[in-house]
């Protein structure tokens, strides 16, 4: 695949965090490519610092909730980040993931970072939807891996949206790379390899899939280049899945003594329609996947046994043992092995002419104190004092010889002398050094804090000039407001709102309901197209009872308990004591917090009332031109009208409508075969071709089935005619 480079709109340099394990040095090098490359992960793969890396890539082994990490994204200052989850590749998350999630967010809003791509595991879409009445009330995670997976892309979710970041969601299967010991395939490769037996916790029949590294490597980098995208979550397979069972035959061919053990007698399928999520992907983002992994399997395991499992144990556990002792420890067995070594040499060349005039002992104490500081040479000094009184002591030179006689001490006073003096300069030199450090990480901050400053001050000039400029075309934003909103038919008045509500308060989270005449449902009759895949239809009032109570009697409702899983405002329309509109902002950034916002919120809401209470005076007044008498069904010019103003919200991305002809032979059965069928919001009417059809608004492809089953139970026969 070809991706654009060098184009002054394209990112420039992408910062990849989390599960950094999964990456090898090929993959580094395909992305660099294009973009300036930054690896900031707790664990990076060994093969990576084996290579010799280029300009464009830098390693650092930090972690969002560092404070490093922040000066490092500021440094940087990416593009865009892409974070691996914990539960990539199959795993069970990251220690303390929620918290680096919630950091690594509040460092994009602090960088004004372009996109987030988090990559996730499609087990967040491995369980079994529990319903009741046709509704989805719950969901049965397949096991705890797959409800900690789905939570964290929910927490991703709702911080992203709080912090306005465009976060894009990645859903993938096991990830296989070069072969390494940090993927899951190797894992495998590992306990065969160790005559284990290899143990899998789904049922035999139970799908699996493998994407390769280098085909999501490719699918991020289209993702990163695409500018005209929003937020979303995609899920990707390699198209090439087969089952556990299958999975299992295979490597009984590679090792035929191999073990293998299934759990869970239930098998669950991805909640996903694969072929429209691929078509998704494909139209999103020119993307399709090529390498089939296990297609390569056995020439996987043998470079596994080639590669991995002949390396000498002895650096690893050299490594283990380096990482369980500490500083001090190492400097005092250097001392003492040191110690030895001269010790040694001296016993073969104390009677060598050729090292009459090197003093072996001398260099000990300089090497030591040179190196470790003054405490190290000190004591250097004073081990090789103890080693010349021995040596004394052999010639015959006692204690009280040494003591009294002036003459032997100049040795004693040089080793001491050597080892405070070399000690001391070295120790100076490196509080010298900490102190640098320590200053330039101060001024860097004081840096820091005045550029925030500054930057908040050009936000501020910004939103007052802003505010400026809206205040002073207030009345031609009213007016063009009010000129949208200038219609007989409510379906209009539906669309425009939420074009008028998603320009003028910059917001793309706009969600309008109707609500029945019993006041028990709301039903969404349009929304931003952003919000069209994360709301229901159908929402209780129950759900809604702390809104529903307040916007009766005060109109506007805000969130300033930020309750979850409710919008941030609601403005309600009501007539006769009910409510029959309520238009919701589910999303708002800080900024948007405030009175002003408010204010605007309610007074767009307003002219949206008084436009939808004049169509449906004005509806009601021709209810009788509209219908054919003594039913529900509109006439022919009247329901075009309706079908072309759901035409024009499905086109705009504010709503989803379905068209079924019935039928039916006369307008009088057609109206009785539909009496408590259908919702308040759905729409029977007669076409100008002498047919009759039901139009189902805020209907997709999933719920026309249950419509159908419905009618079909009532033997009631239909055809789709458009919307699918």
């Amino acid at each position: 695949m070809n991706h654009k480079s060098g184009s002054p709109e394209q990112p420039s340099c992408v910062l990849l965090c989390g599960k950094t394990e999964l990456l090898d040095y090929e993959t580094l090098k395909q992305i660099a490519q294009y973009y300036n490359v930054v690896v900031s992960g707790e664990r990076i793969n060994r093969d990576i610092y084996r290579r010799k890396l280029t300009r464009k890539i830098h390693i650092y082994n930090e972690d969002p909730t560092s404070e490093n990490f922040k000066k490092i994204a500021y440094a940087y200052s990416p593009d865009v980040i892409w974070y691996f989850s914990g539960f990539a590749d199959g795993g069970d998350g990251l220690d303390n993931e929620s918290r680096k999630i919630e950091r690594l967010i509040e460092c994009c809003v602090a960088n004004e970072v372009q996109k987030l791509i988090i990559i996730s595991s499609i087990n967040s879409l491995n369980y079994t939807p529990l319903t009741e009445q046709k509704m989805i009330i719950g969901k049965e995670f397949a096991s705890p891996r797959s409800f900690d997976c789905a939570k964290m892309e929910e927490l991703v979710s709702f911080n992203a949206g709080r912090g306005q970041i465009r976060t894009v969601i990645v859903r993938a299967p096991y990830i296989s790379g070069r072969i390494s010991r940090n993927n899951y395939l190797s894992s495998i490769f590992a306990t065969m390899m160790d005559n284990g037996a290899v143990s899998f916790p789904y049922n035999e029949k139970q799908m699996i899939d493998f994407f390769s590294l280098r085909d999501l490597c490719e699918l991020l980098i289209s993702i990163t280049e695409e500018t005209m995208d929003s937020t979303g979550e995609y899920t990707v397979l390699s198209g090439y899945q087969t089952t556990y069972g299958e999975f299992g035959s295979m490597l009984k061919g590679l090792d035929a003594t191999v073990k293998l053990e299934y759990d869970r007698p239930a098998v669950y399928d991805l909640v996903l329609n694969k072929e429209r999520e691929a078509q998704r992907v494909r139209e999103s983002y020119g993307f399709i996947a090529a390498d089939n992994v296990l297609d390569g399997l056995d020439e996987a395991y043998r470079e596994y046994s080639r590669n991995v499992v002949k390396k000498s144990a002895l650096k690893e556990k050299l490594g283990k043992f380096l990482t369980l002792v500490s500083d001090n420890t190492l400097k005092f067995a250097e001392l003492i092995i040191l110690f030895i070594a001269v010790q040694y040499l001296l016993k073969y060349t104390s009677d060598s002419v050729y090292f009459k005039y090197i003093d072996l002992r001398l260099f000990f104490v300089v090497i030591l104190g040179m190196t470790h500081g003054m405490h190290i040479g000190i004591l250097a000094g004073v081990l090789e004092c103890i080693s010349l009184v021995l040596v004394y002591r052999q010639t015959g030179v006692n204690g009280m010889m040494l003591f009294y006689n002036v003459d032997y001490w100049l040795p004693f006073a040089i080793y001491l002398m050597t080892g405070a003096i070399t000690g001391y300069i070295t120790t100076a030199k490196n509080q010298k050094i900490s102190f640098m450090e320590q200053e330039t990480a101060a001024l860097q901050d004081k840096y820091m804090f005045l550029n925030n400053v500054y930057m908040s001050v050009i936000d501020n000039k910004e939103e007052y000039k802003r505010q400026i400029l809206g205040y002073q075309d207030s009345f031609g934003k009213i007016f063009e407001a009010v000129e949208k909103l200038d219609s007989s038919v409510p379906a209009d008045i539906f669309m425009n709102g939420v074009n008028t509500l998603e320009r003028i308060l910059n917001n793309r989270s706009i969600a309008i309901y109707t609500m029945d005449e019993w006041q028990k449902y709301l039903r969404l009759v349009a929304c931003s197209r952003e919000m069209m895949a994360r709301l229901t239809n159908s929402v209780s009032i129950d759900d809604f009872r702390i809104i529903y109570d307040e916007i009766l009697d005060k109109g506007t409702w805000k969130n300033t308990d930020f309750a979850p899983g409710l919008p941030m405002y609601a403005y309600g329309i009501v007539e006769d004591g009910k409510v029959r509109l309520m238009i919701c902002l589910f999303e708002a950034g800080p900024e948007q917090m405030g009175l002003y916002y408010m204010n605007l919120f309610t007074i767009l809401c307003s002219l949206i009332r008084v436009s939808f209470i004049r169509a449906l005076e004005y509806q009601q007044a021709i209810e009788d031109e509209k219908y054919y008498r003594d039913t529900e069904v509109l006439i022919p010019s009247f329901f075009e009208d309706e079908l072309n103003s759901q035409r024009k919200m499905a086109e705009a991305g504010v709503a989803s409508y379905i068209l079924l002809q019935i039928e039916e032979s006369d307008v009088t059965s057609f109206n009785d075969s539909l009496k408590g069928l259908i919702r308040h919001s759905d729409i029977a009417g007669a076409g100008y071709d002498g047919n009759y059809y039901l139009l189902l608004t805020q209907t997709n492809r999933d719920i026309v089935g249950i419509v159908g089953k419905r009618l079909t139970e009532h033997e009631i026969k239909y055809t789709v005619v458009e919307g699918m």
